[in-house]
């Protein structure tokens, strides 16, 4: 357990890391603009996200196209415009359905993340090996999240773990693969409680999925989370 920013935070057992590792992203957040479940103003979120000293989110909206239609892009815009103003950085991911696990993918171009996806967005019944070979496809990274169960050691393919989740706590990571956090947030107070800290300052999509798949990338999560 370490005080990081006046607040306790359970990290790794890596002692080295913790004073390169200084910028703070919560990696899975829910708005209502992509996923209903998450019932709220989605323009409260920059202010928390800055409340919590985040340098950034991703916002993984459920089984979600980015330009589903002309309204939604204008939401969304608004939503960017209003985190660039509270000196948050929010970048685009996505959160699939795949039966018992649901997979985070992180691609530079969503679109063509979605074009590649077999019968696109409007399925339900993913299996978790066309999503991670379509990420594969586009140079996304690929994340299994909140693991209920996990695939067998030889049938791991996704490139991450989400090793501490805000909502449903620790998970244990049986394949030596990076790990992760993210809040899983569906209202913007859940904003922050588990995230991702990074070496390097992130600018877009692309730096993560990099430091991500060179393991430069810790878990972290607030005191008194579930798990």
């Amino acid at each position: 357990m370490k005080e990081k920013n006046g607040e306790n935070i359970e990290i790794n057992d890596d002692e080295t890391y913790h004073e390169e590792y200084i910028h703070r992203w919560d990696l899975h957040v829910h708005t209502v603009i992509g996923s209903p479940c998450a019932n709220y103003d989605s323009l409260q979120i920059p202010h928390y996200a800055n409340l919590e000293n985040l340098d950034g989110i991703v916002i993984t909206d459920h089984n979600f196209g980015w330009a589903a239609d002309n309204v939604t892009v204008q939401r969304y815009d608004k939503l960017l415009k209003s985190f660039k103003e509270h000196g948050v950085l929010a970048l685009i991911g996505m959160e699939v359905t795949c039966g018992q696990n649901d997979i985070l993918i992180y691609p530079e171009d969503i679109t063509a993340f979605v074009d590649k996806l077999p019968g696109g967005l409007g399925r339900m019944d993913f299996d978790v090996g066309e999503v991670v070979e379509t990420a594969d496809k586009v140079g996304a990274l690929s994340v299994l999240a909140h693991p209920h169960s996990c695939p067998g050691k030889n049938e791991v393919m996704f490139d991450a773990i989400e090793r501490y989740n805000g909502i449903r706590g620790v998970f244990h990571n049986p394949y030596g693969i990076p790990e992760v956090a993210g809040s899983d947030a569906h209202f913007p107070w859940g904003v922050g409680k588990a995230l991702t800290l990074f070496p390097e300052e992130i600018g877009e999509i692309s730096d993560i999925v990099r430091l991500v798949k060179e393991g430069r990338c810790r878990p972290t999560r607030k005191v008194g989370l579930n798990g």
